[in-house]
């Protein structure tokens, strides 16, 4: 008899719910879920924060700068750029521009370098700054004395001296150039520097924050700003900033007082120890390149060029500084009514009470060195240099820092030449004082002093590339003008670019400034009133002899074309500069001289196409702008 089915219970009815059906026997029991995951500790959750936090902006960072260089925004931050032809390496006209503002950057001298390296050529690299670039024209540096000298006396073997040295930088500059020179297969360096680094880039400032003795940080900021991001946000920063484009940052003479740093000061020290670490690591990139280096001292001007800044030392008190005028005014009056023996006990007391103003010491030397005590003449003359509060000079512990770093090294590859006592032995030197017969002003040579740079290191480069004995003299300091096509002409260029720098900042608060640069500028007045038609024909023979030898030597041929054009012979100059473009039609300083003296010929339509193309060569260079749309404006009002 079937059994009835049970209804459901009374508490199924009022829930409304059935019971679950009891599960077959054969069925396995299901497994029970897993546990929850034991919260993350505090300091792991808040690690992981921080890093979203540092990887978010990174990411966004990078993803930025590679969309910027896929658009092709910006310029390249390296040293060297490319030609169209892709053998053939130029300076980046741009490169400064990632560490100084652009209305204060300069820009590196042209020079043009094979990618390839010629086979049995050696190569070698000039770095350092405008000393060693040559300035005011480098066609008649040091590196081009070197090159010449070297030919001439291995005349079967090929040298590529390659200057870049570059004016305005200091060492921290350098070395990022010289990392670049180490990957084009470099034989040699010639490290020459040491003059900017107590007022260059990273410098100390005097009063504000100071981030001088932080190098990784400074490197850091440094490949920072050489990214495309930092060009699109420094672009944008000046049209946000209207007012700062149109009032240009300039180095003017209150710029450079407020800039002052005692020799004793603290923060000096750092400047030492970053000019210390640079010069390691350009001697580690070039060893790791299996190239060799000479690392030279700096000769500077001692005995014709007073400090640039004096400072008192910082403890004394108001009666001593009283005192110290008192007997420095009764100084300078002794010394400018001859009266030498009496301005020095004047000089010595104000020495006493405070040793550390240099223009004291400059005056101590002159002194001195007016009664035939050479000795101490020389050791004051030193103190002014290395007491100069405006440092634009090596002084003597950056240059016991190059002697400290290469001496003793030559089984590694390193080598020293002691350029500062070369010059202070020169006969050109007065009693071991070098002056104004080696150097145009500071730092900078004379043609002589060029040839004496070069002469010092030519045994040091003969002795580190092991060349046998050469199969000829080297030659004269008067074949070497000659074979630079260095006339009279050039001289007068030279006088003239030295007494245009020097009427500017910093040279204006110089002791005797006002007289000096009246004297220079007398002498430019003198050397132009006296350049006669045959010194004229004279130079141009000179500079068709050299370019007979050298014809397709571009800082020849261009040189040549503005002596022709200042003597007014357009059709030739015009040749000259042609042939420049023709051989480098990216060479901006070129193209803007042809069109220059096109206009002059009265060929507007023909000056106008050259500044068009340098125009469009850099399109942010001022002068190339300016001329572009003279010479247009020009042909609009003769049509």
């Amino acid at each position: 008899m079937a059994k009835k089915r049970r209804g459901p219970s009374s508490q199924q009815k009022r829930t409304g719910h059935r019971s679950a059906p009891s599960e077959p026997a054969c069925l396995p029991k299901a497994s029970k879920s897993p546990a929850p995951a034991p919260p993350l500790p505090p300091w792991r959750l808040w690690l992981f924060r921080l890093a979203l936090f540092v990887l978010s902006p990174v990411f966004f960072l990078a993803v930025l700068e590679a969309g910027l260089r896929a658009f092709g925004y910006g310029y390249p931050a390296s040293f060297f750029v490319k030609l169209e032809d892709g053998a053939t390496l130029t300076t980046n006209q741009k490169f400064a521009g990632q560490f100084y503002p652009r209305e204060t950057a300069t820009q590196p001298h042209p020079l043009f370098v094979s990618v390839q390296k010629p086979p049995g050529a050696f190569r070698i690299f000039i770095l350092g700054e405008s000393a060693a670039a040559g300035t005011p024209d480098p066609a008649f540096g040091f590196a081009r004395i070197l090159e010449m000298m070297l030919r001439r006396r291995f005349p079967d073997r090929q040298f590529e001296v390659i200057n870049a040295a570059m004016r305005g930088i200091n060492s921290h500059i350098i070395l990022p150039i010289a990392r670049e020179c180490a990957r084009l297969q470099p034989d040699l360096f010639l490290v020459y520097m040491g003059n900017n680094e107590a007022i260059g880039l990273h410098a100390p400032d005097p009063t504000g924050f100071n981030v001088t003795p932080y190098l990784r940080l400074l490197r850091l900021g440094q490949w920072m700003k050489s990214t495309r991001t930092a060009q699109w946000l420094e672009s944008t920063i000046r049209l946000a900033q209207k007012s700062e484009a149109s009032n240009p940052r300039q180095q003017d003479a209150e710029y450079f007082r407020r800039h002052r740093l005692a020799a004793d000061h603290p923060r000096r020290q750092a400047v030492y120890d970053n000019f210390r670490a640079n010069l390691e690591d350009i001697g580690r990139a070039i060893r790791e390149a299996g190239a060799k280096a000479i690392v030279s001292t700096v000769a500077v001007n001692l005995k014709d060029f007073p400090p640039l800044g004096s400072l008192h030392r910082a403890s004394l008190t108001e009666p001593e500084k009283n005192r110290w005028e008192a007997s420095y005014a009764e100084g300078v009056a002794a010394e400018k009514s001859g009266q030498h023996e009496k301005a020095m006990q004047h000089f010595t007391e104000a020495l006493r009470l405070d040793d550390h103003f240099a223009e004291l010491h400059f005056r101590l030397g002159r002194c001195y060195a007016a009664t035939g005590q050479f000795n101490q003449a020389r050791e004051h003359y030193r103190q002014a240099r290395d007491r100069d509060a405006m440092q634009f000079r090596s002084d003597s512990r950056i240059n016991d820092i190059a002697r400290h770093m290469a001496s003793g090294r030559e089984a590694e590859g390193l080598f020293l030449v002691d350029a500062e006592q070369a010059f202070e032995e020169s006969p050109l030197s007065d009693h071991k004082i070098p002056g104004e017969k080696l150097f145009n002003d500071h730092v900078h040579f004379t043609f002589e002093g060029d040839y004496l740079l070069a002469q010092t290191v030519r045994d040091a480069v003969e002795k580190a590339l092991a060349l046998s004995s050469p199969a000829k003299p080297a030659p004269t300091l008067k074949e070497c003008a000659a074979a630079l096509a260095f006339t009279s002409w050039d001289e007068f260029n030279v006088a003239d670019a030295m007494a245009r720098m020097t009427a500017k900042p910093p040279f204006v608060d110089q002791l005797e400034h006002a007289e000096r640069q009246r004297r220079a500028e007398l002498s430019v007045s003198n050397r132009l009133s006296n350049f006669r038609r045959a010194d004229l024909e004279r130079a141009i023979r000179v500079y068709r002899q050299a370019l007979a030898q050298k014809t397709n030597d571009w800082q020849l041929l261009y040189n040549f074309g503005g002596l022709l054009a200042d003597s007014k012979d357009y059709k030739e100059a015009i040749t000259q500069y042609e042939t420049v473009v023709k051989l480098y039609p990216k060479l901006l300083m070129a193209r803007l001289a042809l069109g220059d003296v096109l206009m002059k010929a009265g060929k507007l339509d023909q000056a106008v196409e050259q500044f068009r193309e340098a125009h469009r060569i850099a399109p942010d260079f001022r002068p190339a702008q300016e001329a572009l749309e003279q010479s247009e404006s020009q042909v609009r009002r003769i049509k």
